[in-house]
């Protein structure tokens, strides 16, 4: 082999690694559902630097971060949403989406702040899914969580399933939620866990300080109060009285749990030819199935959650939908109906309870997995006392 065979067998040599690094740094592992503020992504392999907007895409070996008075919202190839709150830093080491279900893995580390996550289809154990964070390694069960750093310190708490840590300064792995003892707990930086039995109030807020009442004026506050009544024209208390009894954590903590889907995310989930679908279909369609949700409510643990839509797709309507679940003062319960149409679905609730107590609130739906589906949110709160309240995500499937 002469020189000039060597050259051209280096050249090309170097050119394939290129490629193949550069392939690996343009598999994607997401794509920006809500970007508020500053949020760049940072690629780990070159230093580009990109600011980040709705729909932009996330690669592996992406640092993604969110700054002062940022947030972020990430829906993941294998359908998990991750709320990044603000001044979080988050690697994406790992994002393989597999037919083998054994072979699709995930790596993801959180360097500084807190995240809040729904689960997608990668899930089961450590061993194709992780979360490394300061203070240890964090697996799941299918799951709804968030964990935070705050000053060396790690708060975790879950919403749904339950979660795994595991670390050399841990004597044994920590189980928290349905497998667990505790749902919630701070794990300090020597390693003393701490079990708690409600959510740790070191966790921020996903919207940074939306509600704040020493920053807000009444007239601002009765803007935000407004926004969320102005689907209600029959609630029976003023705004203004509403403001006047406000209890500003609750509400914040209302609208932090209720609007981690929003109807910006919601439409990202509608396939490309709606109308063509719509088209196809004929008749009265039941969807009941649920497949999937997460709702918190103020006064305590939700069980026995049930929903149904009737889709009317001769008429482009929704004629009957009905959702309930309890929690530990009753049942809470609503009717619904509204339009579809290629945007989507319009729905208004028509009348909603709680127990004895009458209720009001405002719900959010979209078609997903080409009609097969329905994906939405909801927020119902008591007339006479908004602080109690309840609201989250669903996915029903046709019957």
């Amino acid at each position: 082999m002469n020189s000039k065979q060597q050259k051209l067998i280096f050249i090309y040599a170097i050119t394939l690694i290129f490629l193949v690094k550069n392939a690996d740094a343009q598999q994607q592992a997401g794509k920006t559902l809500l970007a508020k503020g500053t949020v760049e992504a940072i690629s780990l392999q070159t230093s580009e630097v990109r600011s980040l907007k709705r729909r932009t895409p996330i690669y592996k070996v992406d640092r993604v971060s969110t700054y002062q008075h940022s947030k972020a919202q990430l829906k993941m190839i294998d359908g998990a949403l991750l709320a990044l709150k603000e001044n979080t830093a988050l690697n994406i080491e790992e994002y393989l989406l597999s037919e083998n279900d054994e072979q699709s893995s995930i790596v993801i580390e959180l360097v500084s702040g807190g995240l809040r996550t729904i689960t997608g289809k990668i899930k089961g154990n450590s061993d194709n899914y992780k979360l490394k964070t300061p203070l240890g390694s964090i697996g799941i069960r299918g799951t709804h969580y968030e964990v935070e750093i705050v000053k060396g310190d790690l708060f975790l708490a879950v919403w749904d399933g339950s979660i795994e840590i595991s670390s050399d300064i841990l004597t044994e792995p920590l189980v928290l939620g349905s497998d667990g003892t505790h749902a919630f707990a701070k794990i300090s930086s020597f390693g003393e866990v701490k079990a708690l039995l409600k959510p740790p109030k070191e966790l921020s807020s996903l919207f940074g300080k939306l509600l704040n009442d020493e920053q807000y004026s009444e007239e601002q506050l009765t803007e935000i109060v407004t926004s969320i009544t102005s689907e209600n024209p029959n609630l029976l208390v003023t705004t203004q009285n509403i403001v006047e009894s406000l209890d500003i954590e609750a509400l914040k903590n209302a609208i932090e749990d209720s609007s981690f889907l929003t109807e910006e995310i919601l439409d990202t989930f509608q396939t490309d030819d709606i109308g063509a679908l719509l088209a196809q279909r004929s008749g009265v369609i039941e969807y009941s199935d649920v497949e999937e949700f997460s709702v918190i409510s103020s006064v305590g643990e939700v069980s026995a959650f049930s929903m149904r839509i009737d889709v009317d797709f001769d008429n482009g309507t929704v004629p009957l939908g009905a959702l309930s679940f309890l929690d530990s003062e009753g049942e809470w319960f609503a009717t619904f109906n509204g339009l579809i149409n290629t945007s989507g679905m319009q729905l208004g609730i028509n009348y909603a309870s709680h127990g004895q107590n009458l209720a009001y609130g405002d719900i959010k739906a979209q078609f997903s997995d080409e009609l097969s589906k329905i994906r939405g949110s909801f927020t119902l709160f008591e007339i006479e006392n908004i602080t109690t309240n309840a609201g989250g995500l669903f996915v029903i499937k046709e019957k």
